[in-house]
């Protein structure tokens, strides 16, 4: 019998600057640590909205090591930016990285510190986003934005690539 992992995202905001964001994953929690660290994998998995292209991920999950995803749309510019430095990593466990949203003229749009949790039971594997912002306005407005449905949508494409490897 194959576990079934409890289905979409959880969201919840525990306090006035922080978004907690809970899923689980039908696969061991090495694979969804590799998904989630390996460029080559992640841009199977991070879906772009309508009409824009994911145009570089990188992803060097290590203390000091950097995240850099760009995502472009043909038709408007600048691209946007997601720019970060790793300053916890505990291998298939635990890794905690600033982030930035930038616009393709560098103009800031939000930043945060994002830790991410994962467990492993029976195959299933649960993973814990805690993302904390400098105020309450930044984060009513990523809650806001619809980034969470963005994210399950992600999040639902990662589930079809963990199955093809487990």
């Amino acid at each position: 019998m194959n576990p079934v992992p409890p289905k979409g995202l959880h969201v919840s905001t525990p306090t006035d600057t922080t978004i907690v964001l809970s899923r689980a994953f039908n696969a061991p929690r090495r694979l969804v640590w590799e998904a989630m660290t390996t460029p080559d994998r992640m841009r199977h998995w991070m879906l772009q909205p309508p009409g824009w292209t994911l145009t570089i991920c990188e992803c060097e999950a290590r203390v000091a090591g950097s995240l850099r995803v760009v995502s472009k749309n043909e038709e408007a510019d600048p691209a946007m930016s997601l720019l970060g430095v790793f300053t916890e990593v505990v291998l298939h466990e635990r890794m905690v990285h600033t982030e930035m949203m930038l616009l393709g003229n560098g103009q800031p749009i939000g930043s945060l510190v994002e830790t991410h949790v994962f467990a492993e039971k029976n195959g299933v594997t649960s993973m814990r986003i805690t993302q904390v912002y400098a105020s309450k306005e930044a984060r009513d407005g990523a809650v806001a934005s619809g980034a969470s449905e963005g994210m399950e949508a992600c999040y639902r494409q990662l589930d079809e690539l963990l199955a093809q490897r487990a």
